[in-house]
């Protein structure tokens, strides 16, 4: 999030901004199919399967796949700068379009780097070091900041080059944060420890081929999903990649803290659980993360809907994002966050069909999604020519088609799974968190006489000003949803020794 702070305040929306963020979603297209999603949810069943059996036969599969994953990656980047080389000389590309063939072609090496990180990742999550894996971001942030700090002064047409080359080298040093373990790791359990008897050929990389191809098409959707939304932003508004930008960067703090990191624990057990034939574990750990899922996402929805533009503004609002910025970027914040439920159940729904060595179902469901996504956007932007907002609209709308697909099938396939029904408590704070919301805006509206989106506030308040009022209004809905639940806490104990005394 500081990263993407400090890129606001040094330039905001600009057109040149947006044109980095459309190259950077371009060149790494491919990171979630290979690298930190698909192959991530491909490696870790395959991995513990074959530790079940023989554990320095998993550490070999494991070798083998760096090795062709680096191979793979290697080609895959060369074939692409070739193919847009060959549009920068010989293709009749606007200035615009050429300033985003240029940075993502800075940008193409990035993606080697930060695929093998999710490999790397992968493994030493099987090996419970969590960590590692969680700090490592942080050295890529780190050094975007930095290149942001010398390059700020400069004109955004400038200044985007040198961040696309900072970006590549972050990525390296995200990936090299995890290479001491991963490298002790193996010599411990395949000594002595030799890269030259990898095989390509191997079995077991052939059998994670097959299970991953199907997964690939699913998390193939979802980033042609990304790149298509950025495309149909850029032309709804010159400036609408950098608006979704910022709004996702908001949206996907809590996905990424809660949604992401729960899907990558639970993938783990419940692979296990699979494999020993435990089928009353893995429907435990299964409700667990979706019970899970609806009690912390929910209030968090609601907090982003009622207190969407000042998070913006407090988050964003100074230097180069003015308040133009504030105002689009906090629409699309608003309609991102209407997907964010359906969004962190998807990973918990998706985990659970590839612990069972499902790819086609959660495949045919993104293809499904993406489709309708794809059509949204058409009739969105290219008929009714509405700005970037309704791009992340349709997002969300895709997104709780998939989850509503996903959630059939598996209802359908395991009937003891009891997914038709919420889960134990859900409602109540359904409830809660509509009168706490409520509670909240009448508050902000008619105590602070703070209304959506107001310029004065804007303008007049000072940074401080600006957060002490936003804990403030977060505090209140926060203070308003544990009195709640403490009331209730308290009432059921009651009749609990009432019934006892008077049965």
């Amino acid at each position: 999030m500081l990263r993407d702070i400090s890129m606001a305040y040094a330039f905001g929306t600009h057109p040149s901004v947006a044109a980095f963020m459309l190259a950077f979603r371009i060149a790494h297209s491919l990171r979630r199919l290979l690298g930190e999603g698909a192959l991530q949810s491909a490696f870790i069943p395959e991995f513990e399967a074959l530790r079940h059996d023989s554990p320095k036969q998993a550490f070999s599969f494991f070798r083998n796949l760096v090795v062709a994953l680096s191979l793979l990656l290697i080609v895959i980047t060369l074939f692409t700068a070739s193919v847009l080389s060959a549009f920068l000389l010989w293709g009749n590309l606007s200035t615009e379009n050429k300033e985003i063939v240029n940075l993502t072609l800075i940008l193409l090496p990035s993606l080697i780097f930060i695929c093998l990180y999710g490999v790397y990742a992968s493994l030493l999550q099987c090996e419970k070091i969590y960590f590692i894996p969680s700090a490592s971001p942080i050295a890529f942030n780190i050094i975007w900041i930095i290149v942001v700090c010398f390059i700020y002064k400069m004109p955004a047409a400038e200044a985007m080059p040198y961040l696309a080359y900072g970006v590549v080298i972050a990525c390296l040093a995200q990936w090299l944060c995890t290479f001491p373990q991963t490298w002790k790791i193996l010599r411990q359990c395949l000594p002595p420890f030799n890269w030259s008897s990898f095989q390509l050929n191997s079995p077991d990389l052939k059998r994670l081929g097959q299970r991953l191809a199907l997964g690939i098409i699913g998390v193939a959707a979802s980033q042609i999903n990304n790149v298509v939304d950025s495309i149909f932003a850029r032309l709804a508004d010159p400036e609408g990649p950098a608006f979704l930008w910022y709004a996702i960067r908001i949206q996907q703090l809590p996905l990424a803290l809660f949604g992401v990191a729960l899907a990558g624990a639970i993938l783990p057990p419940i692979a296990r659980a699979i494999k020993a034939h435990k089928i009353e574990e893995f429907h435990r750990f299964l409700h667990y993360a979706i019970k899970t899922t609806w009690l912390a996402m929910l209030p968090v929805t609601a907090i982003l809907l009622i207190l969407g533009d000042q998070i913006v503004q407090s988050v964003f609002g100074r230097g180069g994002f003015g308040f133009q910025s504030t105002v689009e970027t906090t629409y699309c914040l608003w309609a991102y966050c209407l997907g964010l439920i359906p969004s962190t159940l998807i990973i918990v729904l998706a985990s659970a069909c590839y612990a069972q060595n499902n790819y086609r179902i959660p495949a045919i469901v993104s293809l499904t999604a993406m489709g309708l996504n794809f059509i949204l956007n058409s009739v969105f932007i290219l008929f009714f020519h509405l700005g970037p907002v309704s791009v992340a609209l349709a997002t969300s709308i895709s997104a709780w088609l998939n989850l509503y697909l996903l959630h059939r099938y598996l209802s359908k396939k395991d009937t003891q799974c009891h997914l038709n029904k919420l889960p134990q408590g859900v409602i109540w704070i359904m409830l809660t968190t509509a009168f706490s919301a409520l509670a909240t805006l009448q508050f902000r509206f008619y105590v602070l006489q703070l209304p959506l989106l107001s310029e004065e506030h804007f303008s007049s308040t000072t940074f401080f000003q600006q957060n002490m009022l936003l804990i403030f209004n977060i505090v209140i809905f926060s203070g308003l949803m544990l009195l709640m639940n403490l009331s209730t806490n308290l009432i059921r104990k009651s009749r609990e020794k009432l019934s006892g005394i008077f049965p």
